[in-house]
């Protein structure tokens, strides 16, 4: 069994970091600006995404990655 994580998983990891720091702050600067609200939203679903593909086991990861090449 792997100990290291998947690209798909620290990309995830990340984007969640930025969309934490950037919610913090424009809280705080521009609470009500919808626009922002869908970037962030965007952003968290984006990072949510890439965190479940990079902790899927490895069949099912290869089988998803066997149908992206096919498409």
């Amino acid at each position: 069994m792997k100990t290291t994580m998947r690209k798909e998983l620290k990309i995830g990891l990340l984007l969640f970091a930025l969309f934490n720091l950037v919610n913090l702050f424009t809280n705080n600067l521009f609470p009500e600006v919808p626009a922002l609200h869908f970037i962030l939203g965007g952003l968290a679903g984006l990072a949510f995404c890439e965190t479940i593909i990079g902790i899927l086991p490895e069949t099912t990861y290869t089988k998803l990655k066997k149908l992206k090449k096919n498409l």
